[in-house]
Formats: C-alpha cells, structure tokens, sequence
C-alpha cells in the first residue's frame, strides 16, 4: 500500500470515533533523555517517542532494532537473519550519528559505530528517542538524535519466565524476578537465545543476557541507581562482502559488560546534585580460518581481536531558579581506549593496535516556563587530547498558541569524533593526528495538536540538517595520511505522526517520513560507483518511510497488534563487482502480528500467556542491502508466565 494511502486511511478511520465518549488518556511522559531532568519544563520543545514495556510485551518483539523501526525518521539495514550487522539510520544522518545508550552507559564504538543486532528487550522497561541534534548534553555521536534504553526495576515482589520457539529454529527461554520495597529493590535477569538463521549453512546465531539492578533511597533526600548488562552473542555467517555464501566456518563472537552507578543528592529545595559513573567493556572476535587445507587461494584467512573500553564520569546540578525554570550546570570526563590484533595470509605477523584519548567537557542548559511558552537553551566545550576543542550549543521554544495546539522551533549543532583508526596508525593504514570532528547544524519546526480530550494526537514536524567536515579515505602517497575532512552532505524531511484511541477497544497510529538526502560535495571520492557521488541521494537512506498500527484490546486480556511497515526505494551500491555497481532496491512493505492470549487453569496464583508472534505475514521478498535477502514470513509461539503482583 503506498505510504500516503496508509496515513489517509488511518486518520480517515479515526474521525468518526471522535463523537464516542471514552476517558482521556494521561497524560504524556517526562522523557528524560531530551533534557537530563526529570521535569515537565522543556520537555514538549523536543521531538520525542517512548516505547514502553507494555508495548514490547504486546508486540512480541525480540530485538531493539526491530521496534525502532516505529519510530518516525527512523530506517533500519539489516543484513540478512537474525544476528546480522543493523545499522540504524536517524534522520537521513550517517549510521554512526545516533548515540545509543543503556542506563545512561555508551554503548557506541569510539567514533560512533553501532551496530544493534545484539540489543534485546530482555530487561528493557522503555525505550526513549530523541530526534534532532543533542550534543549539547551528550557530546559526540549525538548528531541527529538519541536512543536510551531503559532497564527493569523491581519496586515490589514480582516475576516472569518465558519460553518460546519458532521458524528458522528459533528458541527462546528466559526470566525476570523483582524484589524490593519503597526503600531499596533489586531487579535480575537472564536470557538464552539461539536461532539456525535463514542460510543452508553456517548461519547460526546465539545470545545470552544477564542482567541485574539495585534501586535505593536511604532517605527522602537521596537516590543511588545501580546496574549490569552482560551480553554474549555469536554469529556464523556465510557470506562474503559481496552477500556470496560460500564460508562455512566464519563467525564472529562479542561479550559486553555494561555497568553505570548513579547518586543524586536533593540539598534544598531548590538545588539538586547528580553524580553518574558509567563503563563498557566489549572484548570481540572475528575468526574466517581456512575452510580445508585446499583453502590457499586469496584472502582465505583472517582473525581479528579486539578490545574497547570506555569510562565517564558526569557530575551536574540542578538550580531551581523559579517554580518553572530549571538551570543545569555539568562536566564529563570520558576516557576511551582500544587495542587489539589481527592476522592473515597477507601478512607474516600480527599487527598489534593500541591506542586510548580522554575528553573533558563542561556543558549547561536553561529550561523555563512562561505560562504558553517554553525555552530551552544550552552549550558545550568539549577539550579533546586528541582533535582538541570543539563548541556545540543548542536552543528551541515552544507556544501552546491554541487549545490543544502547540508549535516549536528548535536550531542547533552538533558533532561526531574520529574512530581511532582515523586518527591512529595502523598496519594497513596512516591516521591523521589532525583530523577535526564531523559536525552539523540544523534547524527544526513542528506543530502538535491533541483533540477530544487527549485521545486524538497529530503532529507534523520539518527538520533541515547540514553535515561538514566528513571523513574520508584515500591512499595519495605512502608518507601522507589516509583520512580527510572533505566531505559534505545535507538531509532534510517531513515528519507526519497521528495516534487515536478510537473506543475502549481499538488504537491506531500511523507515521509517514519524507526524505531527502543529497551529497553536497564528494570529497576525493569519484566515478558513479562511488559511495559519495554529488549530486546524488545518500546510500541505504529510504525516501519515504511509513508505519500503520491497529491494537486491540479484547475482554479477559486478550490482546492483537498489527504493525504495517512501508519502506521506498533506496540506492545502494553492489560489491559482487569490481568497481561496484550502482543500484536501486525496490520498495517493499511487511505485516507483522503480536498476539497475547491470558490461559485460565484454576490452579494456579501466576497469570499464564500464550503468546504468538507472526512477522512478514504475507512473505514479502526485499532486501536492505543488496544481496542479502531479508528473512520471510516466520511463526513464534510460547508462554510467558508472571505473577500477579507485577
């Protein structure tokens, strides 16, 4: 169905319901992640979607990048089964322009890389997206947006255990237990994955998650937070760079440890302190050893080790100024480091890497409330051992100029450092030491309409971002470096939103993105196999996006979510030649079903769920990358079990 057919018939369906007298919604939730406060004031000048737990446990969905995809100005490359590299694109930015945090720990490779395969929901409580610049409190990565993941607290006695199995060998076990009082609670849990993947051969994949968090208030004055994710997972793939399967002992194997501790500190009623301590480990290996002794031909071995580590500390207060102004003053220091080694037919030893940088940066921000109108403004210095000094600030405004109606404005700038082997030497490239950040600047506005008492919600918002100063590759002459700041790009798009509650029973919504990405200069890149050809569209970037979603909510807890996702056509380049080939990729639609079905024995205290998960219901045959053909219609079925005090 086209994109535009899928809003007009959502927001055509919803209008006659609007007369049905049903009670409002509450209202919206504080989204922390756009201010760092967790106050009202400001809040509305962001453009901003929560997806809570109770939408994760209806749909069904295992992974982060999959309920992204919801998300306006949100697209996703995946490729190939489960466990595949997904990369997620925020706005028509670079895949490494979105900063992705867990509890407020960075999970992005130094540099900005994500890749998302690994994300689960296990523990997840809500997810929160931030769309639009946010350097300012976040430093680098955060160019077009943030991505925070919430985990699970245990405030009161409470558990679940889930098991599950479906096509291409999927199953599932895993559990949840809460413990705790208003004073101090414990959340822990854990979760084992595997799947047989979509290929003939070697494309299995595993992932194991624990999980743990300790929530406590010694007084009413004070708040300590603290929590681990563990993440083990492995996957086998077949296929060569250009999507050919034809390996069948490649794979790769990444453990993270994802740690943060947070302490705040009410003094007076007017001033607030927060302390956050956050570390990531991620120890990977990628190991493609020859398939048997005839093996000797080409690049027929390669293995890879490597370590990143990263800790921060951000220390920050809070300055009630008035009832509605809120002042933040904060500081970061950030160390990084990497080291690893690797090794292949092409070379007679290990080449050995080890590098690390700090970060010092001070930031402020001013939130404020004037009865219909509210401002926001804040900036940043960030002093780097590395690529120096870089300013970035940020400042919007928001009117409730109508009943029910709100408009907004927000400009602002933002960056993304060098990846370490941009910047350092390696075996089989020169760094350049004096390399700046990517940067860029952008500017939104938007208009937000809530009718008939909360339950009807439609919001349209115009953003324009510029992107400078992008790094390049390029081998010029043995004693020069490889990588320039050269590059140029720009993306600009509507964002259109609409969600309704018709009756007591049914919910809709429905999301169209319109894109439009141009490379404004393509550095030292040429030819029109290149992937920065000026002029043209940005690659893997979908000029329109949409999303239809129908939720019903039968008697006795009975519950169906029908998700439709439309995404257009966009360019991509195709590596099985040499130089690669431009081409289009088609634009496809997917059905996806989430069914929760409560089961009634007598005898027992727990509630009992059969739960059934139906994606590409009506196969759909697409890729998102170019020869990699994505997974077709696939069944889940299990039972979850939770106690009744949740």
């Amino acid at each position: 169905m086209p994109p535009l057919r899928i809003v007009a018939v959502v927001v055509l369906s919803v209008l006659p319901s609007l007369a049905e007298s049903q009670q409002p919604d509450s209202l919206p939730p504080v989204v922390i992640t756009a201010t760092r406060v967790d106050v009202a004031a400001g809040a509305n000048i962001s453009a901003t979607t929560v997806i809570d737990r109770a939408r994760i446990e209806r749909t069904g969905v295992r992974d982060v990048a999959e309920l992204l995809r919801l998300v306006p100005g949100v697209s996703v490359a995946r490729s190939g089964g489960p466990g595949a590299q997904s990369s997620i694109f925020l706005r028509g930015g670079e895949n490494d322009y979105v900063r992705v945090l867990v509890d407020g720990a960075p999970v992005n490779d130094p540099g900005g890389a994500i890749d998302l395969s690994w994300l689960s929901v296990d523990d997840v409580d809500r997810i929160e997206v931030v769309r639009g610049p946010a350097s300012v409190l976040y430093g680098t990565d955060a160019v077009t947006g943030v991505v925070q993941i919430f985990t699970r607290r245990g405030r009161t006695p409470a558990g679940d255990a889930e098991v599950t199995a479906g096509s291409y060998g999927r199953r599932l076990v895993r559990g949840n237990v809460g413990l705790g009082s208003q004073q101090v609670n414990v959340h822990v849990g854990a979760a084992s994955e595997r799947s047989d993947g979509l290929l003939d051969f070697n494309s299995e994949y595993a992932r194991d998650v624990l999980s743990a968090a300790l929530q406590a208030f010694p007084s009413s004055a004070t708040r300590f937070e603290v929590s681990a994710r563990a993440v083990n997972d492995v996957y086998h793939f077949p296929t060569d760079g250009a999507g050919n399967v034809e390996d069948r002992n490649a794979f790769r194997d990444n453990q993270r440890l994802i740690g943060s501790a947070t302490v705040a500190q009410t003094f007076t009623e007017r001033l607030r302190g927060e302390l956050s301590l956050t570390a990531t480990n991620m120890e990977g290996k990628d190991d493609d050893r020859p398939d048997s002794p005839a093996d000797t031909l080409g690049f027929y071995y390669y293995d890879a080790l490597m370590n990143v580590r990263r800790r921060s500390a951000d220390a920050r207060v809070h300055l009630l100024v008035s009832s509605t102004s809120v002042l933040t003053i904060g500081g970061e220091m950030v160390r990084e480091a990497q080291k690893g080694n690797d090794s292949s037919n092409y070379s007679f030893e290990r080449s050995n890497f080890d590098e690390d940088r700090r970060n010092g940066a001070v930031y402020g921000q001013w939130l404020s409330e004037h009865g219909p109108l509210s401002i926001t403004a804040g900036a940043r210095y960030d002093e780097n051992n590395t690529f120096g000094s870089f300013r970035t600030a940020r400042a919007g405004l928001a009117l409730r100029a109508w009943s029910g109606g709100t408009v907004r404005l927000t400009a602002g700038s933002a960056f993304k450092a060098p990846t370490f082997f941009e910047s350092f030497n390696t075996a089989f490239s020169t760094g350049n030491p004096d390399l700046d950040p990517e940067r860029s600047q952008s500017w939104e506005a938007g208009v937000r309409q809530v009718a008939n008492g909360g339950r009807l919600t439609m919001a349209a918002t115009w953003f324009d971002q510029r992107f400078r100063d992008m790094i390049q590759y390029a081998f010029l002459s043995p004693d020069q470096p490889n990588y320039f700041n050269v590059a140029a790009a720009s993306a600009r798009g509507l964002e259109l939103e609409a969600t309704a509650r018709m009756s007591s029973l049914v919910r809709v919504g429905a999301t169209t993105t319109l894109l439009r990405t141009r490379v404004d200069d393509a550095g030292l890149q040429t030819g029109d196999d290149a992937t920065f050809v000026e002029g043209n569209r940005l690659l893997r970037r979908p000029s329109v996006l949409s999303t239809g979603t129908v939720a019903l909510d039968f008697s006795g807890g009975t519950t169906l979510d029908m998700a439709v996702t439309y995404t257009g056509e966009r360019d991509d380049r195709d590596f099985a030649t040499f130089p690669a080939t431009p081409v289009v990729l088609p634009s496809w639609t997917r059905v996806d079903l989430g069914f929760v079905r409560p089961l009634s024995f007598g005898w027992t205290r727990a509630r009992l769920d059969l739960l059934v998960r139906v994606e590409n219901l009506f196969g759909s045959n697409y890729e998102e990358i170019v020869n990699y053909p994505a997974a077709g219609r696939s069944l889940t079925i299990g039972m979850r079990a939770a106690s009744l005090r949740r």
